[in-house]
């Protein structure tokens, strides 16, 4: 049989729940960050539409994948490429379970392509056997519970250490420095050598306050303050956000970065 449609409206070629399960989850980690960002306040207009049309790429083809035939299962498999594409950086925020909207959108998206392309390919195998079901069973079943349990079970955990890890300053800093909207609060510092500078990260998202020639690469949590102690080594540097920016070139016109003077 070569399409499922033909064996009866409610089943469907093993594997295509699980490969809509993938797409959902790559679908809702665009929106996630999408959300996060509204609800911070941040100025997401230029990129609405980019998180909107992938997300929205990611749950349409997950409703046509369990809802219909064989041919979904091949839009399964451009959706899985195109997000996972658009989305690849997500993978470096899996090393980031204290900041919960970044590592939420890498456990939805990295898994959620790998399991909608995957899957999608054992629908379309399983759908030209003839191995149909009205319902997941065996491994399928066995394969969707999994996933859906890590994926609460990690997001409560990243909630947990989120909320956990955030840490306030107590003392005074010669001068503060607010990331906001994936941006430092000015386009260019002048720091005294020896001083201290406190970094107030107001965003949902991590940051990093880096300075490579100086040797200062602190992480700032979402909601978190760090001090930073500025080295007596006085000369011009570009103080950049490594996760929001060319770490081999930061250009403040470009990244989330700034000029940074010491004297």
């Amino acid at each position: 049989m070569s399409d499922v449609e033909t064996v009866g409206p409610r089943a469907k070629a093993r594997w295509s729940r699980l490969a809509a399960l993938g797409l959902l989850m790559a679908g809702l980690g665009p929106l996630i960050m999408f959300l996060a960002g509204l609800l911070w306040g941040l100025d997401v207009s230029e990129d609405a539409g980019f998180f909107l049309v992938v997300g929205g790429l990611g749950l349409i083809a997950s409703f046509l994948v369990a809802r219909f035939g064989m041919w979904s299962k091949f839009v399964g498999i451009l959706a899985s490429l195109v997000i996972g594409m658009m989305f690849f950086w997500t993978a470096f925020s899996l090393f980031t379970p204290g900041s919960f909207f970044d590592f939420v959108a890498a456990i939805l998206v990295v898994p959620g392509v790998l399991i909608g392309l995957i899957a999608s390919i054992g629908a379309i195998v399983a759908g030209r056997r003839g191995h149909v079901s009205t319902t997941p069973e065996g491994g399928e079943a066995r394969w969707i519970r999994s996933v859906m349990a890590v994926v609460v079970v990690l997001a409560v955990a990243s909630a947990a250490l989120t909320f956990l890890g955030r840490s306030e300053v107590e003392g005074s800093a010669d001068q503060t420095v607010v990331l906001h909207d994936f941006e430092f609060d000015m386009a260019s510092y002048e720091f005294a050598p020896g001083s201290t500078v406190l970094v107030r990260n107001d965003d949902p998202f991590l940051h990093t306050f880096t300075v490579e020639e100086l040797d200062i690469d602190e992480a700032v949590g979402p909601g978190s303050e760090v001090l930073v102690e500025i080295p007596d080594e006085p000369g011009d540097y570009v103080l950049f956000c490594r996760p929001h920016s060319d770490p081999n070139e930061p250009d403040p016109e470009e990244d989330m970065a700034a000029e940074l003077s010491v004297e």
